[in-house]
């Protein structure tokens, strides 16, 4: 079985796209916010096993709606955004979970590497009416312990799990 579009390789349309998180803070509220600068691909092949995904986010793009916390997350006892600029996610494997599929990859941030693995739902496919281009919508959600990827500020009031989303449009390159 394969990805239910043709072979090929997608660009993510960020503009029509979200790469986003939400954490729980002191355990009482949901604080959300997204990368606002990334890119990535979707290699899709004859066979789901020939199907790949890659994410690259700038981690200094980070937006949860308060510039002294996105601030507060760049530096060195957060995300370390001069030293460890990009978050990445590279696919290891993918496979059917009964209508949907698991994705599963290796997640980069700052400098570690962590297997992880997201439930992914195809979303359907739609034309563009602005250029009449083909896009091609997935959700991808899964979860991640910060503190796996050295993340930990001191002071407990973030939760060490992290919700990542990402709703994305995918489309194939213009020829020409």
């Amino acid at each position: 079985m394969s990805l239910p579009i043709p072979a090929g390789t997608y660009g993510i349309d960020t503009m029509h796209s979200q790469l986003g998180f939400a954490v729980t803070h002191l355990g009482i509220s949901t604080i959300r916010g997204t990368f606002d600068r990334y890119t990535g691909s979707l290699t899709v092949g004859a066979e789901l096993g020939d199907t790949a995904v890659t994410i690259d986010a700038e981690m200094a793009s980070i937006n949860s709606g308060n510039k002294m916390r996105d601030d507060h997350m760049s530096a060195a006892d957060w995300f370390d955004t001069a030293n460890h600029p990009t978050m990445t996610f590279r696919t290891t494997g993918i496979r059917e979970a009964g209508s949907a599929y698991k994705l599963d990859g290796d997640l980069t941030i700052k400098g570690v590497t962590q297997p992880v693995s997201f439930d992914v739902s195809f979303l359907g496919t739609s034309t563009f009416p602005m250029d009449g281009s083909t896009h091609h919508g997935f959700t991808a959600t899964g979860s991640i312990s910060r503190s796996a990827f050295g993340v930990s500020f001191g002071v407990p009031m973030v939760s060490d799990e992290v919700r990542l989303q990402l709703d994305a449009q995918f489309v194939a390159p213009k020829a020409g």
